[in-house]
Order: structure tokens, then sequence, then C-alpha cells
């Protein structure tokens, strides 16, 4: 699948569902950013019987090696990526039917009918690749999401500087700390921009616009797909990336876009 490259990160938390929908964040993020790869994959879409194994059961196209697993999350793909994890190789064999039937609908649809997570699978996961190159993410823990924004930031700060012709030198780039992380997630709900493409660098300082969407009273889940024309954001930080040290900060403009929501 041709992926049209986004220079920014968006990131919107659904806290009732444990769903992030999110943009310029890819399955090279979550490889790089979770603490330890998925056991099993069972994909949600198309059959291919010469690239992976079927399940007999299901009919579904599954992984069970973690170096298949890992090659697979970051090679290019033809069509959308979607799959859930589970925790043995024959849980699958206990579905019923309609469990079956709901796995099919998640997949066409990129909703689940009831719950993402199954009991007899115990997937802590489901990645569900969209058309417009945007990602839907269930956690079984939403805190893991925190790691896979660090690899994301640490990419596109990569990207970002070796767009720059006056930087010849390698750079490495750490982690981006728990603390900067939790108030990055703390904007979520809000819809939380990472402007990479608006990025600028001052006294050997990276600094990227950190923007929440402001939508008035009604809550609505942003697509690159209707254009950014009308997008009505809020700078309320900046996230800084020193090239010496090699250090992250966060300078907060707007404190109450930091607040806990009711």
């Amino acid at each position: 699948m041709r992926r049209l490259q986004r220079k920014y990160i968006y990131a919107n938390l659904e806290k009732l569902d444990n769903l992030v929908f999110a943009y310029g964040i890819d399955q090279s993020d979550f490889v790089h950013g979770i603490k330890r790869l998925p056991a099993n994959l069972v994909s949600l879409v198309g059959v291919d019987d010469n690239e992976h194994a079927v399940n007999a059961h299901t009919g579904l196209n599954v992984i069970n090696d973690e170096n298949e697993i890992r090659r697979y999350m970051l090679q290019s793909h033809s069509l959308p990526v979607k799959w859930l994890d589970y925790d043995e190789v024959g849980d699958l064999d206990f579905l019923t039917a309609t469990e079956i039937a709901e796995l099919l609908y998640l997949g066409h649809m990129d909703r689940p009918i009831r719950s993402p997570f199954n009991y007899k699978l115990r997937n802590r996961y489901v990645f569900l690749e969209q058309r417009n190159g945007g990602i839907k993410l269930y956690f079984y823990y939403i805190s893991a999401f925190s790691h896979i924004l660090s690899a994301a930031i640490v990419r596109h700060t990569l990207a970002a500087y070796r767009g720059r012709r006056m930087f010849m030198r390698s750079l490495s780039v750490p982690r981006v700390p728990k603390a900067i992380l939790k108030q990055l997630v703390a904007l979520m709900p809000d819809g939380l921009f990472i402007y990479f493409d608006q990025s600028m660098v001052r006294q050997r300082q990276l600094l990227v616009p950190v923007h929440t969407e402001t939508t008035g009273n009604e809550i609505e889940v942003f697509d690159p797909a209707r254009g950014g024309e009308n997008r009505r954001t809020h700078n309320v930080a900046t996230l800084k990336f020193n090239l010496n040290s090699g250090t992250w900060a966060l300078q907060v403009h707007d404190e109450t876009a930091f607040e806990p929501h009711l």
C-alpha cells in the first residue's frame, strides 16, 4: 500500500473503548515501541496461501513466529494491514461461528460488534490500518500506546534532522522521557497534533509545535482526507530536542490544556 508521507503526528483517544485514532504512526513504531511483540497474529483481511499459514478453523492467515511477525510489521503491503494478536497457537480453534463472524466484521467494518478483546484469544491489541493512511488501535492496556508514541516521535525527529542539509553528522535520538509522554498523552482526548512539518532549529534545539484540535462543543475525529484548510488547532506547548546534549523538554504554553478531563 502506497502511504502518504505524513510529517506530523496526530493521536485521538477514546477512553471508553481504549481506542486510539492516529496518523503519522505506523507498524514500525509499534515494533520499535512495544516492550514485547505479540506471540501470534491473525490477519483480518484477505487470505494469501503462499505468504502465510492459514488456520483451518477460521480460514484466516496466521503468523506464529516472532521473526516473521517482525518482518510482517516492517514490510510494505499492497492492502491495508489489519490484525489482532492471540495468546496460544491453538486458541483460534475454540472460536464459535459467531465469534469468527465477529472477526470478519471487525476486519471489514473497522469496528467491533461487541468488545475488540476476546477472552478465548486473550488479545491485547487490534491494529486496523485505514485507506487514508491512518490507523485505529485498540489497547487492552492503554498505557502501552505511550511507548509507540515515543518511537514515532523519535522517527519523525530523525527525519526532520536529516531533512536539513546544514546538519551532516549522524544523530542519536533517545526515547522520550515518561514524564513528557504522560503530558502528551493527557492531550489526546482533545486530539493531539505534533507538527514536525512546522519544526525549526534555534540555538541547536529542534523546536516542534504541539497543538490540540479545537472543534467547539462537538467531538470530531480529524481526517486528513478532508483536507486541512478547515482544521482548527491551538498551540499548547513546544516539544524541544537539544541536538548537542540529546535531551528532551516540553515547554508548556497553556496549562489548562493539560488539566485532567472530567
